[in-house]
């Protein structure tokens, strides 16, 4: 999977101060292969990841503990599920031909996380008040008049009405806009906050 365009996260209004869980490492994968991860893709956690310093596939591991596999989020996902956000804080690398890697503080937008590499993922929190940024990139179609959104293949999808059935989870349109990098703007963006449904309707 190569980067997403136009994608991008940011957690608007979090409680991470005093919750240490709002935000894990993660390496996130295909099935068992490592694979790019685009900011803003939302994702389901598959297992804790293996210490690799001290990784024993034929005996006992010794497992990271808060640093997991990530899965794309699928159209299954339920408020049972805890989904993530990529939101790695990363920054582009250039490759000298001597093979050194260098780290270029050029660009702060919407950076992904290169397959293989941990990262950083903010859970999302389906509370009707926590508010979260993502590129338009992060929608699998374009917006429209819609201002529902639920989720599939780790993407947001634009829905002209909110489920109803019990356990269901989706997203609001809460504004739209679009970002600034450096001194101009960038690309659009999607405002949205995550609500449940308790009881269907």
């Amino acid at each position: 999977m190569s980067f997403t365009a136009n994608s991008a996260f940011e957690a608007r209004l979090t409680n991470n101060m005093y919750d240490q869980k709002a935000n894990i490492a993660g390496k996130y994968m295909v099935s068992t292969t490592p694979t790019d991860c685009s900011a803003g893709f939302l994702c389901v956690r598959n297992g804790k990841a293996p210490n690799e310093a001290f990784d024993n596939p034929s005996g006992t591991r010794v497992y990271n503990e808060n640093a997991w596999i990530m899965n794309a989020a699928t159209d299954a996902a339920t408020m049972d599920d805890v989904i993530y956000a990529c939101d790695p804080h990363d920054w582009p690398l250039v490759t000298a031909p001597n093979g050194n890697v260098y780290a270029v503080g050029t660009e702060t937008l919407g950076l992904g996380l290169p397959a293989g590499r941990f990262g950083n993922f903010c859970r999302i929190d389906f509370d009707g008040q926590s508010i979260y940024r993502f590129g338009v990139g992060n929608l699998s179609a374009s917006l429209s008049t819609n201002t529902f959104f639920t989720i599939d293949d780790g993407l947001l999808v634009p829905a002209a009405s909110a489920p109803v059935t019990a356990g269901s989870i989706y997203f609001t349109l809460e504004g739209t806009g679009t970002f600034v990098a450096g001194n101009g703007a960038a690309f659009g963006y999607v405002d949205v906050i995550g609500h449940k449904v308790s009881v269907a309707a």
